[in-house]
């Protein structure tokens, strides 16, 4: 590990002492202060070796990785130990972190570049992993280390590994709790924490970072929670402090609603499907319904309802123009008989498809609000409309029973985070890129991000989609984003990006 700066850090300090004859000032950030209740963590060397099965790089992982051109052997992982509650200094348990570094190939390195993919629920080593394979990020890599982590709870860490043992939300929640104590302490602020414990491990005097999606929401928190020891935090498809509220939720399923919409109608255009499925959200709703009487069925006997194949058509919403035309050729298939594509919607929705987990949802619960306020839903529903595709236009008590929905109450530990405005930092500008036709963080949200941590800039991607700087979609997004990160230097207020 290189210690950067502390050399000179100690001689300044040193000087200014025998210059001035006064007593040192007392550091009282809270990056000090968490640093001194628990020296036991800082005081841990990381053991890097070699990346292997237990980090999830396997061989054949690792093929594909050196194929794309990643230079897979420079890769190290090690486990970093941190404490299980940071809001408890007086309990001595701990949990592992996996984490992977991967070395500058410049001779100056600025820092570390800490990143996340968000989810929640999603593994931080698989983003970091396969970031050096995308051309645009190669003026990064030059310039900064990348470290990359899986949260507490997930995945090579420290798992929370909670059985649904039953058909209410509530008592999986509680049942979670109960048994694993790292569900009490999986919140958005206990992993900024363990980001700055990773800062200082590294040795960087400021964190950087580049998060996306729930990231967002990582970067945010470490900001508010650490504003001395922020330094060019990137946040791509980014939400404000109310994501997880119910206020959040309808927004999000507002947005997937549209953005179904949208792909649906330009199935024969944009996406040049042979067999387009729908005409438009009217359509899929009316499908839903038709197949929750007369579900499809799989070779295998599995069933593939209306919600089968909506959230099928949603793990479109992530994918490139040719991945969606793919999707909605598969849909179409289907819905015309095809067995061949049932059963490949059936064995692409194991796993739940883009839903969030019992482990995601553990973490989003410790963001859901104390006073979670459904008079202000039922007032913003009425204000901006139930879309069809949620059992709109009417509102009534069964359209808004899916965002009526209190079950992280059943957490202990929940509504811990911040949960109203997030802040940032006075002397370090933040960096937020929103996408105007983004369905899971749709675009208001990252306008109110910037509003909430004050000193940032919006950076703007014109178009449908999750995920925007180095994805290979957008030329000027990935411009201004390296400029950022090597600089710091601020896109011009107002810029808007497109698609290559």
């Amino acid at each position: 590990m290189r210690r950067r700066g502390l050399g000179i850090a100690a001689l300044v300090a040193a000087t200014g002492l025998l210059l001035g004859g006064c007593a040192p000032v007392a550091d009282d950030s809270e990056s000090a202060r968490q640093a001194e209740a628990f020296p036991g963590a800082y005081a841990q060397t990381l053991d890097w070796g070699a990346c292997g099965e237990e980090f999830g790089l396997g061989a054949e992982f690792s093929e594909h990785l050196a194929e794309a051109g990643a230079d897979v052997a420079a890769y190290e992982c090690a486990m970093v130990e941190a404490p299980l509650d940071w809001n408890d200094p007086g309990n001595h348990a701990t949990i592992e972190l996996a984490a992977v570094h991967i070395p500058s190939t410049g001779a100056e390195p600025i820092g570390t570049l800490l990143s996340n993919p968000g989810g929640p629920g999603e593994s931080g080593l698989d983003l970091a992993f396969g970031l050096p394979t995308m051309p645009s990020f190669d003026a990064v890599l030059e310039r900064y280390d990348l470290l990359g982590f899986d949260p507490r709870g997930i995945g090579r860490s420290t798992p929370v590994d909670c059985a649904e043992v039953s058909d209410l939300m509530e008592i999986n929640l509680a049942n979670c709790a109960e048994e694993h104590p790292i569900a009490r302490s999986m919140g958005t602020s206990q992993v900024a924490r363990d980001m700055e414990l990773l800062r200082t491990l590294m040795g960087d005097d400021a964190l950087h970072y580049l998060g996306y999606s729930y990231g967002t929401m990582l970067g945010a928190s470490y900001a508010s929670i650490f504003p001395e020891r922020v330094g060019r935090l990137l946040l791509d498809s980014a939400s404000a402090a109310d994501w997880a509220s119910p206020i959040g939720s309808f927004e999000q399923s507002a947005a997937i609603a549209h953005e179904l919409d949208a792909m649906l109608a330009e199935c024969a255009t944009s996406y040049a499907a042979e067999h387009c499925p729908l005409d438009g959200e009217a359509a899929l709703a009316a499908e839903i319904a038709r197949l929750a009487e007369e579900p499809l069925r799989a070779s295998d006997g599995t069933e593939v309802d209306g919600s089968t194949v909506s959230g099928y058509l949603t793990t479109a919403l992530y994918q490139s123009p040719a991945g969606r035309g793919m999707v909605l050729d598969v849909v179409g298939g289907a819905l015309m008989g095809e067995q061949d594509r049932i059963d490949l919607i059936a064995e692409e929705m194991q796993g739940g498809g883009a839903a969030v987990t019992l482990d995601g949802t553990v973490v989003r619960c410790h963001s859901f609000p104390d006073d979670p306020d459904l008079v202000a839903l039922v007032e913003h529903v009425e204000e901006t409309g139930m879309p069809e595709l949620l059992g709109g236009p009417e509102i009534s008590d069964e359209t808004l029973q899916p965002f009526v929905d209190l079950s992280c109450e059943g957490m202990p530990g929940s509504g811990d985070d911040i949960t109203d405005a997030f802040s940032g930092s006075e002397d370090a500008p933040i960096l937020v890129v929103g996408i105007t036709g983004d369905h899971a963080t749709p675009y208001a949200g990252a306008e109110e991000l910037v509003r909430e941590l004050g000193n940032a800039r919006l950076l703007t991607l014109e178009g449908s989609g999750h995920g925007a700087s180095f994805t290979g979609r957008s030329s000027c997004i990935d411009a201004y984003s390296i400029d950022y990160l090597l600089s710091g230097e601020l896109p011009p207020n107002g810029t808007v990006c497109t698609d290559d």
